[in-house]
């Protein structure tokens, strides 16, 4: 394998392996398949490049949410090593990022972990896996293969425990974290007992395991609907010929069939998932939110038997105007602000939370219960203006998504629990590069992923990013934090 010496800041030395395969290319009779190891290597691994490319997914083309280009063969990891030399003893800790953005989108090499590495002194592992209908497809039948996405990320993980020595790393202390989707990738992983040995912390920033972190029945049958639809398979039965008629379909175009219904926003804002994990009876047997206050079972054992960090920033719900501002580049959906007659550039008006947001994440997280929507609407209901009315909103979106599942995760983990410890965090400072489209006038505070930069360079991060002194602090104060907890025996 072939690794490239870099140096951070001009002072701080590198090595770094980019492109490693950790299974076999999941192309041709291998998509939609669970992970093949991938043995022994015939070639020399390792690409001069300082990245690689992303898993198929549709591009939307953020800051930070894109790589440049996009293939099947994708299941790589990325090592970051501190120092000029490898060190034989094997006695770094090993920090593992997964990689967030809806189960849809996203790319290991979009985050630069070199801070962490030079400052943390600890080796840092980001990873691609199997994203939207390629990882997570879901057809509600026991002889096709669900949450391979999930399976890629094991894979990657065993692959770590076995080879990290090789690197100078510790297989024994090995710390997975994780932001939005990313961190629920995290926090599920955690509640897998098969898991043991593989990982000893967590860092779940701004997701975890909550009451709506699997995939609904019902969405799953209108992907399927959608694909029968826009490809040549629509009459094919069982699923599993359905699927091995998928498998000769370009991956572009599969991506397109199911493209508009990827960030769906009907006459309700819902918080559903289209593609992400679901109930599989092998890694997910039941709804793992149930397990988080069982204290008995072995999933909730795991969980609490590991060092866990979870946080979020202080205004989560800037994803509600970033998914208002989404739908507008949907044709389906671009009538949006049109029907309730308002802008989200100007304002969130109350009328829009209690008709259309509070009723569609209440449906999403607690199915149709209207006088809770009615409680919920008035709690958030302010007569201080429209810019105090809309921050309001936006912070009833984060709450109730984010903010609640986080603290109820946090609770479960540390209740009469004297095996691990437990961490909160929370970040207020606002960012010099919000993520998303630009924030509308009124929105005020930390958002969604705006915390990231702390932490990585970004892959779309302008060259002349400046960031003022309190930033810089913050972002070493984070990483010693987290590289800190990571590397505490």
């Amino acid at each position: 394998m072939v690794g490239y010496r870099e140096t951070h800041n001009h002072a701080h030395e590198i090595i770094r392996f980019i492109g490693v395969p950790y299974a076999k290319a999941p192309v041709n009779d291998l998509r939609f398949e669970k992970p093949k190891p991938i043995g022994k290597w015939n070639n020399i691994q390792g690409i001069p490049q300082d990245h690689g490319p992303g898993c198929p997914q549709v591009d939307r083309g953020y800051i930070g949410m894109y790589v440049t280009e996009y293939s099947e063969d994708c299941l790589h990891l990325n090592l970051y090593v501190p120092g000029r030399e490898i060190r034989p003893e094997g006695s770094l800790s090993v920090m593992v990022w997964i990689h967030g953005v809806d189960f849809s989108m996203g790319s290991s090499s979009e985050y630069f972990p070199h801070a962490i590495v030079a400052h943390g002194d600890v080796i840092v592992i980001t990873f691609n896996y199997r994203l939207a209908l390629f990882g997570f497809l879901n057809l509600n039948d026991p002889e096709v293969n669900q949450n391979v996405g999930l399976w890629d990320q094991l894979m990657a993980l065993q692959w770590i425990h076995d080879n990290i020595a090789a690197f100078g790393g510790n297989p024994e202390s090995v710390t997975i974290f994780g932001h939005s989707s990313g961190a629920v990738c995290a926090h599920l992983l955690s509640l897998m007992p098969r898991n043991k040995g593989l990982f000893h912390k967590v860092i779940a920033m701004s997701g975890v395991v909550s009451r709506n972190s699997l995939v609904k029945s019902e969405n799953a049958r209108l992907v399927r609907l959608l694909l029968s639809e826009k490809t040549n398979c629509s009459q094919l039965s069982p699923a599993s010929e359905f699927v091995n008629c998928l498998k000769s379909v370009p991956a572009r175009d599969l991506l397109e069939a199911v493209s508009e219904h990827v960030y769906p926003l009907k006459d309700n804002i819902t918080t559903d998932l289209f593609f992400g994990p679901s109930i599989d009876n092998e890694l997910i047997k039941k709804d793992p939110y149930h397990y988080l206050y069982d204290f008995d079972c072995r999933e909730s054992q795991f969980f609490r038997s590991l060092d866990f960090v979870a946080g979020t920033t202080d205004v989560e719900g800037s994803l509600l105007y970033r998914k208002i501002m989404d739908s507008r580049k949907m044709e389906l959906f671009s009538d949006y602000e049109s029907k309730f007659n308002f802008s989200v550039d100007s304002e969130l008006p109350y009328r829009v939370l209690k008709e259309s947001v509070v009723p569609g994440v209440i449906e999403s997280l607690y199915e149709n219960r209207p006088i809770l929507s009615h409680r919920v609407a008035g709690f958030y209901h302010t007569h201080r203006g429209g810019l105090d009315q809309s921050n309001k909103a936006v912070k009833m979106y984060g709450d109730a998504t984010i903010v609640t599942p986080t603290i109820s995760a946090l609770v479960a983990h540390s209740r009469n629990n004297s095996r691990s410890k437990t961490y909160q965090y929370l970040v207020t400072l606002v960012s010099p590069l919000p993520a998303g489209p630009p924030p509308p006038p009124w929105f005020g505070g930390c958002g969604h992923e705006d915390e990231l930069y702390l932490l990585f360079r970004l892959m779309a991060t302008p060259i002349n990013l400046q960031m003022q002194d309190f930033h810089l602090d913050l972002s070493m104060k984070i990483v010693r934090y987290w590289t800190n907890f990571a590397k505490t025996r």
